[in-house]
């Protein structure tokens, strides 16, 4: 009996199935049937990109890694923010002249270029080897800043950071804690031209510096870029006659700016900033404790032009 029910079950469970799934529809539920799970909804807008990755600047693995001599070195495309080259760029060392970046910054934050100064015996031949100012002399601070920058004058720093104590302010204090401010938690500066070897920096956190003042002084490059200048005091009876530093410049297309630096604790230190010829790329390139920095900073830059494409 059991057996004889079982089959006409059966037949009106199916009819009832067809039936159901091939009368119309009405639009309500046919959104239901076709709206994808919330779970899965909310997945599917998880996995879609919010925007096109950057690749840019492509790496060909083939062309080898540079060959340097400098103890640290940092390549940085500022403009896509990746390292192209990094060797020991976390590594504290001293940085010598590197330095006075940060007093030019410090400076100009601080004084009017037109601020003028009176030089003192206590800023003449603070390096014991070379006076480039005089007992007396009267300059703004804008000249002494473009012989900090053009011929890395250490007379220059030290009469500007006289002249901040005689306005009651601590000028090594004031540098320190600007390189807080910047987040430069592995450097430590001891004197404002950068001749104390036992203080230091990484490459990393110079550009750090770098980015900074690339942003937010742009007026301070271009004179980095000057192969020589003369600057006057006050009334015009002393005239300094300016020679560059940098060895690269009229050498090398697309110098943005740069500052060099060495003692014999440090050795050759240099900053070069340089916009790629027919690329939209501005580069950085931070070159510390090398007894060849322009050799090494040319090699560096000729490298990235064939090992990465943009």
């Amino acid at each position: 009996m059991r057996q004889a029910l079982i089959l006409p079950i059966f037949i009106v469970t199916v009819v009832a199935v067809f039936s159901f799934y091939t009368r119309p529809q009405s639009p309500e539920s046919l959104a239901y049937i076709s709206a994808p799970a919330p779970m899965l909804q909310s997945a599917q807008s998880y996995l879609l990109p919010i925007s096109e990755p950057a690749y840019a600047p492509i790496r060909d693995t083939n062309v080898a890694d540079p060959k340097l001599d400098a103890n640290a070195a940092l390549l940085v495309d500022v403009e896509f923010g990746r390292v192209l080259y990094e060797k020991n760029s976390d590594v504290r060392v001293p940085i010598a002249s590197l330095t006075k970046l940060l007093a030019v910054l410090v400076a100009t934050e601080l004084f009017d270029n037109q601020e003028i100064i009176t030089i003192s015996s206590r800023s003449i031949r603070v390096d014991t080897l070379k006076q480039t100012l005089y007992v007396g002399e009267r300059i703004s601070v804008g000249n002494l800043i473009s012989m900090m920058l053009v011929e890395s004058s250490n007379d220059a720093t030290y009469a500007i950071a006289l002249y901040a104590q005689q306005q009651g302010i601590d000028f090594m204090a004031k540098m320190n804690q600007r390189a807080t401010e910047l987040g430069m938690s592995q450097c430590v500066f001891t004197d404002p031209a950068g001749l104390d070897d036992s203080a230091y920096c990484s490459a990393t956190h110079l550009l750090k510096l770098v980015r900074y003042m690339l942003k937010n002084t742009p007026q301070i490059w271009p004179m980095t870029t000057v192969l020589a200048l003369t600057v006057q005091s006050v009334d015009g009876r002393i005239v300094h006659e300016l020679t560059s530093t940098n060895e690269l410049l009229g050498t090398m297309e697309g110098i943005v700016g740069g500052k060099t630096g060495y003692t014999d604790g440090a050795l050759g230190c240099l900053i070069l900033v340089v916009k790629l010829p027919e690329k939209d790329a501005i580069l950085v390139s931070i070159v510390l404790g090398s007894r060849g920095r322009f050799t090494d900073t040319r090699a560096l830059i000729e490298w990235v032009n064939s090992a990465y494409r943009w």
